[in-house]
Formats: C-alpha cells, sequence, structure tokens
C-alpha cells in the first residue's frame, strides 16, 4: 500500500521559476544548455532586465 504523496505534481510555473533563477545564478551553465530557445529567452531576459533597471534609474534621477 503506498500512501498518497503531500505534494502529487509540480506545478509548469515552479518549474520555469527554478530554472530561471537557476539560469540567474549560472549563466554560463545555461547557456551551454543544448535548447536553442532556452539561450534565445536567456538573452531577452537579460535584455528585458537590463531596460527595465535603466528605466527605473531615469526615474529615480528625475
Amino acid at each position: 500500500m503506498t500512501s498518497p504523496s503531500p505534494r502529487p505534481s509540480i506545478r509548469w510555473h515552479e518549474v520555469l521559476l527554478g530554472r530561471s533563477m537557476a539560469a540567474c545564478v549560472h549563466p554560463i551553465a545555461a547557456w551551454q544548455s543544448r535548447a536553442r530557445s532556452f539561450r534565445v529567452l536567456l538573452v531577452a531576459s537579460y535584455f528585458v532586465v537590463g531596460y527595465l533597471s535603466g528605466l527605473a534609474a531615469f526615474a529615480l534621477i528625475q
């Protein structure tokens, strides 16, 4: 008899959040991933974060 798992499945957004956090902590390992779509997502996310950081810096200057 098996006991029921307290957590039956991992939700996709938890997996996405975990992988994106791992990519931020270890960008070289993330870049060496074989998935080209993940590389594109990595570059796009760095661009968006940099753009938003720049906008926030300009807003704080004024």
